[in-house]
């Protein structure tokens, strides 16, 4: 009898723990999100950077009516 009380109080006690460190870690993990972010937020204002240049426009390039049948573009 003693043996099945102390099991029960420690298998209770182990799901207790365990209970506590898994809602210590989710609980935790929102404020330590919260602060980064914060961070990279006041840190982005200062960056500046310039648009990258626009290509030349490419030579026209004869499109084939077969694709143009296959994608349904052509009647």
């Amino acid at each position: 009898m003693k043996t099945r009380t102390w099991a029960a109080f420690g298998s209770l006690t182990v799901n207790l723990v365990l209970g506590l460190v898994i809602a210590a870690v989710f609980s935790a993990t929102p404020q330590a999100r919260a602060g980064q972010g914060h961070v990279c937020a006041a840190h982005a204002a200062a960056h500046t950077y310039a648009a990258p240049a626009q290509p030349a426009p490419s030579a026209p390039v004869h499109k084939s009516h077969i694709v143009a049948v296959r994608m349904g573009w052509a009647i």
